[in-house]
Parts: C-alpha cells; structure tokens; sequence
C-alpha cells in the first residue's frame, strides 16, 4: 500500500526547538541554536518559532522572531523606526522607502517581526530554497497573523544568500527593500603576504605604513584563548569603545555575554586578537570560531592612550588575515557598519534587506 502524502502543517511555538539544528539544518552557522540562544533576549520579546511541517520529524521551513505590541525595541532592530526613516543616522534604509511614515501605530501594531536576534535573517529547514514551500509558509504566516490580531509584518537583516525568500515576498504583495549592507572576506590568501597581494599597491603601502608606526610605538600583537585573558581588561576597554559611539556602558551586560559564549562554544573556539604595549592592553578584538566562519564579535580599545589608535586595524583585521589560513578559515564576518573602513581592508559589501506588509482590518 503506498503511504498517503504529507499535509503540511504550520506552527507557532514559544522559544526555539530543543533540537532546532538537527531538525532545521540552518544552512549558515549563525543561524545555530548556539547563535540563537546568545541572544535571545535580545528582541525585546518572547523569541517565537514559526514553521511548516511535511508530516514528517524534519522542518520543511521555519523562521523566528516574535510579536511586537508597540515600537521600542533599540533603533537597530525596531522595524517601526526603520520603516518611517528615524533609523537613517544609523545606515539603516537611509534613502528608503520609510512606507510606515505617517501611518497611526495602532495601524500597525502588534507587528510580527521576523528576525533572528543575531541580526540574521534566513529561512531553516530542508526546503528553504523551494519557491512552493516558502509560498506555503508566507500564506500560513500571514493567515497565522491576521486570526492573531497582528496588523503588520516585518521581515529585517534578510541575509544575502536568501533570494528565494526575498522573490516569493515580493509576489506576495510585500515592500523589499535594501536596508543596510554587510562586511564579509573570503580568505583565499595562504599567508599575510598572500592577504596584502590582493590590494593596490597604494594600500598595501599604507597597510605596512601602519603595521609600522605600531612597532615603532612598540605595540606588540598576539593573540589567546578568552579562557587565558583578564576579563576585567576587556571590559573595561569595551566599555570605552560602547561609550565613544553613544551607548550606555554595561560592564555586567557585556560579562554575561562572555558567560554565554563559554556556554555555547568551545573554549578552544574562542580566540582574542589583542594589542599590548608594556603589558598594558591597549585593544582586542574577539573571534569565535564556528567551522570554516570566523565572525568577529566583540572588540575595544583603550582611547586614553594614543599608543591604541591603529590597534583596532591589527587586532580586527592584519593579525587575523595572517592567522586565518592555518586556522582552515574560509569567511571572516564583520557585521554591518563603518563600510568604508572595513572595504579598505578587504571586506567586500552585499545587500541585506527588509521586507514589509500590512495587514488589512477587514481580512
């Protein structure tokens, strides 16, 4: 007898599955329960897994991220503040469109958000480049959101690599837009001299120029396990680098951060680039390692100490370069921001985006 065909079925749970890698497959490595789960909180509300099932122990498509009542969460990820324009000083959808604009709030909250809180967007399961499937789950979401009272969806920090998505959204009558770009090196060099190959001559000049002026300043780069280094150093020097850009420094919020990261990884996993001149630490910058990807985390500088000025572009970016091919490392990921410094560098840019649509009252 042959067995009958699987109905697909959609769900919204609370948290992430007990074994989301297994039976999502993510495709990218910080889309991992580990990633996830360093996080979390990060939203501003209760993170929530939103998924198609063939019938079977596998997700066909899943997504997370939560629903918001009303704006508020930081201006990086508040999709309201990103849709009417008031997150254009933070890169985000500068030249826009803002649609949101001048729409009344209750018209548009509570808003499904689709995001992981990692500031990565894509599509798990094992059809999640399958046009059909993710049609599916769009129509089940947005049905999902409409029987909940939501009045709008937002989808950011779509990744690059998720084009199948992004198509399927637009057929469905959703706003696509480019909200922001990202900083990612392919390592395809054997050794520093092979990373420095790869630029014109007038900034391979400048690149030596600068890795100069640190020697003569007697700065000395190194690197260790985070397992080895004094916490309280970098701290206190992220601390600096939060307050510089117009954060609230949080010493304890950034400790419970490395608490999770030795959590979630190995300890051999994670790895400080750091700067140091007569013992004093004067920058840092923290690698995790996950596979093949080497996302850069976490950094900080001393900015008391003119000595520090060119350790952020040792410890982020030469030191690593050099050490990235015996590490097996094939991608090192800088997130978003100060494009211009990290192209200079050799990141190259690709688009992320946001996508949006309301809901009518009358659905």
């Amino acid at each position: 007898m042959v067995a009958p065909p699987a109905v697909a079925r959609f769900t919204a749970v609370n948290g992430l599955p007990d074994d989301w890698d297994r039976r999502a497959a993510p495709s990218a490595p910080t889309l991992r329960a580990s990633w996830i789960r360093l996080v979390e909180g990060r939203l501003g509300a209760p993170l929530r897994t939103f998924a198609l099932h063939d019938g079977g122990d596998r997700l066909g498509v899943a997504l997370c991220g939560t629903v918001l009542s009303a704006p508020g969460v930081n201006r990086r990820m508040d999709p309201y503040m990103m849709l009417t324009g008031q997150s254009r000083d933070d890169g985000l959808l500068p030249d826009g469109p803002h649609p949101w604009l001048g729409i009344p709030i209750e018209d548009l909250f509570p808003c499904l958000l689709l995001m992981f809180p990692n500031y990565e967007t894509a599509p798990a399961g094992y059809q999640a480049r399958v046009p059909a499937a993710l049609a599916e789950f769009i129509a089940a979401l947005t049905d999902w959101a409409a029987d909940s009272g939501v009045r709008s969806l937002a989808a950011t920090y779509l990744r690059p690599d998720c084009g199948e998505l992004l198509d399927v959204l637009r057929a469905e009558g959703w706003l696509v837009a480019i909200m922001t770009q990202r900083c990612d090196t392919d390592v395809v060099w054997r050794d520093f001299d092979g990373y420095l190959a790869g630029f014109p001559s007038k900034r391979r000049i400048v690149i030596r120029r600068e890795l100069r002026a640190l020697a003569e300043l007697d700065v000395e780069l190194g690197e260790r396990r985070l397992a080895a280094v004094d916490e309280r150093e970098l701290l206190a020097l992220r601390c600096q680098l939060v307050g510089k850009y117009g954060g609230r420094p949080d010493a304890a919020k950034e400790a419970g951060l490395l608490d999770r990261l030795r959590a979630e990884f190995d300890a051999k996993d994670l790895l400080v680039v750091e700067a140091h001149r007569e013992r004093r630490l004067l920058g840092f910058t923290l690698f995790v390692r996950d596979g093949e990807h080497w996302p850069a985390l976490m950094t900080g500088s001393d900015y008391t100490n003119p000595a520090a000025r060119l350790s952020y572009f040792a410890t982020c970016y030469y030191r690593p370069a050099a050490l990235a091919p015996g590490l097996g490392i094939r991608t090192i990921s800088y997130g978003m921001g100060s494009w211009q410094a990290k192209k200079l560098r050799g990141c190259r840019l690709r688009p992320v985006h946001v996508a949006a649509r309301r809901i009518d009252r009358g659905r």
